[in-house]
């Protein structure tokens, strides 16, 4: 009888054993008493590589190889048929596993019925990457205590269609553990479970889509490589036209249009297509997860400066985005055009309790593979201690507005409310990244009369960017302004809620629209290029609405 193991980690290549070698020597490390198995997918079945296994002498890597060279996408699916095991994952061959990956994966899903095992990756940055300034660059945020957190699929589909939060968050096979059920359920209803110009990307979404709810992980259990083989990296930074060339043949093969979107080789516009065939595959019954076209052209506005030569026909594209969709294009924040794409930061900064990003330059550490990268993080990163089951509990899937303050920190009750024009929480708050801006809640008990609503924000100001006004629209109700000053930048702002505006279904909207929101990049202070307005800490209801005004 063959006994199945619980894990698979997959590896699909296609001709680059100078990079595969390194990926799968971090594997290799896995210990060895781990129930998982290792699968090679080599693409045109180049003999190197199959000598590169070989010589592993490891009974835990199986090799695969496919006759002829396939697209990215078969190539993927045809990996995924010889996984075994319970639960799959996969890795780039320019990517690296960290040395606990297996063992944490093993403790968390052995015994529980979790369908997803997700996390955000570290990355690296090869010394063979395209761009001068980020070769052998390594970033890792690291979780000093480490925890694991459960997420609403649909909440974090919402942000993820409304292009309010990155890619990476969503739980991609890439980047998390996916259960053979979930597998086999989307195989069943679309016929292969990759599909799309991003399968990654489509993989992340499926999965939440077939979901109610995942676990994430606050430490990485992988490191995503960026070298010069990396597919989406060479479509999207190195050339404008790769889909042309004979590597994009290869590696996509044909495409179909959709008269929805522009014609432009950039990413969002590739995910924005993904999600499109998604929503109607998957999603068709789930009015609240759509398309937003005018987030997606602020979130191709706010990368204009990524690449530089496409300037032009990026402003072009969104101008032809706002005619498509009906928005008004002078809503879009486009920042002023760079010469060259906006360097690293460098550093090491602390971004909250117990958790510390490292932007380092990984020549001055001696590093010069993915290998290297992971062995030095690893070295940051403490044991690993029991994890908290109550924190696996069911996510809070509405916020609910009233007296106890609701918080827009990362992993804070309020950030489900961040319907439009949000970015990612960070451990302080949220920042608004559009003109114009919306919030959603539950209100209970609905007041019986006028109440106010308390505000603990800021607001981005400088020198250069002295004032930002925002009109409120709270509810149905009339618009309130709040202004913010070098002054008086930060602190308590207050709006008026009568309870005529709540919705009948006990829903409240506030809708804000900024004067000027400015990116730190536009202005010279930094290369976030963000257009930051309002930063959100806390909100709350105060019902002695005199005694509050007369303080």
């Amino acid at each position: 009888m063959v006994i199945m193991p619980l894990l698979s980690i997959v590896v699909p290549t296609l001709d680059r054993p100078d990079t595969l070698r390194h990926a799968l020597a971090t594997m290799a490390c896995q210990p060895a008493h781990a129930d998982c198995e290792f699968i090679v997918q080599n693409n045109g079945g180049n003999p190197e590589i199959e000598k590169i296994v070989a010589d592993l002498q490891d009974d835990r890597f199986r090799h695969f190889a496919s006759e002829t060279v396939l697209t990215m996408t078969d190539n993927w699916e045809a990996a995924l048929g010889h996984a075994s095991g319970e639960y799959v994952a996969f890795i780039g061959d320019d990517d690296g596993l960290m040395p606990y990956a297996c063992a944490t994966a093993l403790e968390m899903l052995s015994g529980r019925n979790i369908d997803l095992l997700s996390w955000s990756a570290y990355t690296y940055h090869w010394p063979s990457y395209y761009h001068p300034a980020f070769r052998n660059r390594l970033l890792a945020e690291i979780d000093l205590t480490s925890s694991a957190q459960r997420v609403s699929s649909r909440n974090e589909l919402r942000r993820i269609f409304g292009f309010q939060t990155n890619y990476a968050h969503l739980p991609m096979i890439y980047n998390s553990f996916v259960r053979r059920s979930i597998i086999d359920r989307m195989r069943a209803i679309g016929g292969r479970y990759f599909i799309g110009l991003s399968p990654d990307v489509a993989s992340g979404i499926a999965n939440a889509a077939l979901t109610d709810s995942f676990i994430r992980l606050s430490r990485p259990l992988s490191m995503a490589g960026f070298s010069q083989h990396s597919t989406g990296h060479a479509l999207f930074f190195e050339t404008a036209d790769l889909l042309e060339t004979p590597r994009g043949a290869r590696d996509f093969g044909p495409i179909d249009e959709d008269p929805q979107l522009p014609d432009l080789n950039a990413l969002q516009l590739f995910i924005a297509k993904d999600m499109l065939v998604l929503k109607r595959l998957l999603l068709a019954d789930h009015g609240d997860v759509r398309l937003d076209f005018k987030a997606l052209a602020q979130a191709l506005a706010t990368d204009i400066n990524h690449r530089p030569p496409l300037y032009d026909r990026t402003v072009q594209t969104i101008g032809e985005l706002a005619r498509t969709h009906g928005f008004d294009v002078a809503d879009i924040i486009i920042p002023a055009r760079l010469a060259d794409r906006p360097p690293p930061r460098g550093g090491v900064r602390v971004t909250g309790p117990n958790r510390v990003v490292y932007e380092l330059d990984g020549s001055a550490l001696g590093l010069n593979s993915i290998a290297d990268a992971v062995r030095v993080v690893a070295q940051f990163v403490p044991d690993q201690g029991p994890f908290d089951p109550t924190a696996l509990k069911a996510p809070v899937s509405a916020p609910v507005l009233g007296a106890k303050e609701l918080e827009f920190a990362h992993g804070g009750a309020g950030v489900a409310a961040l319907i439009e024009g949000w970015s990612e929480p960070e451990q302080w708050g949220t920042w608004s990244i559009a003109r114009n801006c919306v919030l959603r809640f539950e209100v209970h008990p609905i007041p019986s009369r006028p109440v106010e609503l308390v505000l603990a924000c800021r607001a981005f100001i400088s020198d250069r960017n002295p004032q930002l006004r925002a009109a409120c629209r709270v509810g149905n109700g009339a618009p309130q302004q709040l202004t913010f000053s070098r002054e008086a930048f930060a602190g308590l702002r207050r709006l008026l809620l009568d309870p005529a505006a709540i919705a009948a279904d006990g829903t409240l909207t506030i809708r804000l629209s900024l004067s000027d929101p400015r990116s730190p990049a536009d202005l010279g202070l930094s290369s976030d290029a963000r257009p930051l307005g309002i930063g959100l800490e806390r909100i709350w209801l105060d019902h002695d609405v005199h005694a509050a005004r007369g303080g």
